[in-house]
């Protein structure tokens, strides 16, 4: 009977073990990301790519104009605020220019557009959503040594913008609502505009729209927007983050069909330099920056303010800093 007893304990007590394997087991494979399944830079998992743990050093650079200074400044403060050490290379040059820095290593990290940067990376890209460019983007930038972060919603984009009296007149709201009304209309943008891809050819193509008349100007808002309060044209192309848009209540029209490829705000890092603080620092600015709240934010500075007090005061509003 001993044996008996002895024998039924030592089976069960062999179910369970086995259970409790079979548990441990199933419990860890709940848990585990899906085979395929990729997380963003920057997330919780995103030490799982390899970055370094530690803050590290970068030094950042921007293009010449004043928006790119302010996006360099703006991610460098909340890059800093993570314990990077940051040195600034700021009103490089075109983008030819930044790109040879950032490719032998005299900086580490560019505001970029995604969009543009995509189609300077692969003249080939025809990619035009905001998902649809950030992937190409991600796939090209990897095979040149680059990385791409998280984008922003914030973009700087070419827009067809009419008067607020011009909108409610022909009740436009759309770049498609232009197609019954256009040709009485006169639409002003630098010359190239008239024969780029996405100019006036993909206005007919993609929305069936056809200006009566195109008056050439030289690129830059003020030229534009002096235009536009005039009265000598009806529609001008301005990016979307003028601050004359919403100082002078325009209305820029949307682009559902997406003829103009997305721009979205993207931080740019050479592949080598980048460390987990960094990446976790500039997602948490692309998570919050919109186009409306850059717009505002280029229109300080336009306004005289310096880009580096107006970065840190943004950073310091919205929790960064």
């Amino acid at each position: 009977m001993k044996r008996i007893y002895l024998l039924l304990a030592a089976l069960l007590g062999l179910t369970l073990t086995l259970a409790a394997c079979g548990s441990s087991g199933s419990s860890k494979q709940t848990n585990s990301p899906p085979p395929n399944t990729q997380s963003a830079p920057g997330t919780a998992a995103g030490s799982a790519t390899g970055l370094p743990t530690a803050p590290g050093s970068i030094t950042v650079g921007s293009a010449d104009f004043p928006e790119s200074t302010l996006l360099a400044d703006i991610y460098a403060g909340a890059m800093s605020a993570k314990g990077v050490q940051v040195t600034k290379k700021l009103n490089i040059g075109e983008r030819s220019a930044y790109m040879a820095a950032l490719n032998d290593g005299s900086i580490g990290f560019i505001p970029e557009y995604t969009g543009s940067i995509l189609v300077y990376l692969d003249k080939s890209a025809t990619a035009k959503t905001p998902d649809e460019v950030y992937a190409a983007l991600k796939q090209a930038a990897s095979g040149q040594g680059l990385v791409a972060l998280q984008f922003a919603a914030a973009q700087d984009s070419d827009t067809i913008t009419v008067t607020k009296q011009t909108a409610d007149k022909y009740h436009l709201t759309s770049i498609a609502d232009l197609k019954s009304v256009a040709g009485k209309l006169t639409f002003g943008a630098p010359a190239q505009f008239k024969t780029r891809a996405d100019g006036i050819p993909a206005l007919k193509s993609v929305y069936g729209v056809e200006f009566g008349r195109f008056t050439a100007l030289q690129a830059g808002g003020t030229i534009t927007v002096t235009a536009l309060k005039n009265g000598s044209i009806d529609a001008g192309d301005i990016f979307s983050t003028d601050p004359s848009i919403a100082k002078n209540n325009f209305v820029s029209l949307t682009d559902p069909k997406s003829m103009f490829a997305a721009q979205n705000i993207v931080p740019l890092f050479a592949q080598a330099k980048l460390s987990q603080p960094m990446a976790d620092a500039c997602n948490a600015v692309s998570a919050k920056l919109d186009t409306a709240t850059l717009a505002g934010l280029v229109a300080k500075v336009a306004d005289g303010a310096d880009p580096d007090s107006v970065a840190k005061d943004w950073l310091s509003s919205a929790g960064l800093s």
